[in-house]
């Protein structure tokens, strides 16, 4: 009776409905993080978290028929709505201020997403997402404020590792699905003599459980039962 589990608060999709230039991995990927409704995405670098956001987003604002706003650091927005969404066949408007907001998937950046506060938006992903990693950051606390009323939450970040407990906790904080300091007293101890905080042992499974229930974290498509081929690094020479 005390564990924790987050139930799915979005919607199922066939895997033939999703764009056919996702890899299969990517599809089912997407399709659990749909499911799901707040998700996050914690795959290794170069595994496609953009495509498959913006495939989530294009999916969350067809199903619920309203805007989906990315928000990117400044030169990734550039370069996933001109170079990236258009090799997958997404329309991505550039925006800056609510007057500029269209139908559809909409993208900004970090450092002016306060102007949006008050705009309404069934979906929202935060790419790069790892700058919710300060406990008390202003941007963390602005971006929970922004989207404390959107559905639809999507989280993409290579980061996330074991030892990155706080960055987890945050993200967890931002997708709505467990407040950071509930998440501290649930599963951790406040270790004096490090000053850091340290899972309980006995509580350690359980927290895995947990966020396994509303997060992907893998290095390579085979963590999940994929083929490898297309991810395989040649082996290193040094000369």
């Amino acid at each position: 009776t005390k564990a924790y589990k987050e139930l799915p608060k979005g919607f199922d999709v066939q895997i033939s409905e999703l764009n056919p230039k996702l890899f299969d991995f990517q599809k089912a990927a997407v399709k659990q993080a749909l499911l799901k409704g707040r998700f996050l995405l914690g795959e290794d670098a170069g595994l496609g978290k953009t495509a498959q956001s913006l495939e989530w987003a294009h999916q969350v604002s067809k199903r619920a028929n309203g805007n989906v706003l990315i928000v990117a650091p400044l030169g990734v927005s550039i370069q996933t709505a001109k170079e990236e969404a258009p090799k997958f066949g997404y329309e991505v408007n550039i925006v800056r201020n609510p007057n500029e907001i269209k139908q559809g998937i909409n993208i900004t950046n970090y450092e002016i997403v306060e102007r949006f506060k008050d705009c309404k938006f069934v979906g929202a992903v935060l790419d790069e997402s790892s700058i919710l990693k300060n406990f008390t950051g202003a941007t963390r606390n602005l971006l929970k404020e922004v989207f404390k009323d959107t559905p639809y939450k999507l989280a993409c970040s290579a980061t996330p590792a074991p030892n990155e407990f706080m960055e987890l906790l945050n993200q967890a904080d931002w997708l709505g699905i467990m407040d950071t300091s509930k998440a501290l007293s649930n599963f951790f101890i406040n270790d004096f003599k490090t000053g850091k905080w340290r899972l309980k042992g006995h509580a350690t499974d359980e927290f895995w459980r947990w966020a396994c229930s509303w997060a992907l974290m893998i290095d390579k498509p085979s963590d999940i039962g994929f083929d490898d081929t297309n991810y395989q690094l040649p082996e290193l020479k040094i000369v």
